[in-house]
């Protein structure tokens, strides 16, 4: 009996440790997940980039920076879809479905997408202007085998 409590208690551990996203490793070891000072899974897609197209500090740290933003952007879009669920429970709930009910709420999502794009393409100019011609190529080389580098698929 006293082995099944301290089993259970150890799942539960386990369990909590796992969801908190920082992996078997801890916050400051090596191959954690999630919430890790060095920005976890979100950045390794950069690094491993980064790493590839040999890119200078500098460059990095303005490439970071534009896709920052882009990530402001999209939480807008993100904010956007709860205001919708919340519009659609409401609709839903007073029985009277009809296109007046929710012509704002796609009114408001034209706004944010269109917010959205002028966002990607500033981003996309920023992330180009950094660049150098070689790096530029490989960019493209890797959008056009569809996120391909090497025997990796990464989009």
């Amino acid at each position: 009996m006293l082995g099944f409590i301290i089993g259970t208690v150890c799942l539960i551990g386990l369990v909590k440790v796992l969801r908190r996203g920082r992996g078997w490793h801890g916050r400051w070891g090596h191959g954690g997940y999630g919430r890790q000072a060095n920005g976890g899974r979100r950045r390794w897609f950069l690094r491993a980039a980064f790493e590839r197209l040999d890119t200078t500090p500098g460059q990095e740290k303005a490439i970071v920076s534009a896709i920052d933003e882009l990530k402001q952007n999209r939480a807008i879009v993100r904010e956007e879809a709860q205001h919708t669920r919340e519009d659609l429970a409401r609709v839903v709930a007073s029985g009277l479905v009809d296109d007046a009910a929710l012509e704002e709420t796609f009114a408001r999502h034209d706004r944010a997408l269109a917010q959205l794009r002028v966002a990607f393409v500033e981003t996309v100019k920023r992330v180009s202007e950094t660049l150098d011609e070689r790096q530029r190529k490989q960019v493209a080389d890797f959008l056009q085998r569809s996120g391909r580098f090497g025997d990796r698929v990464w989009i």
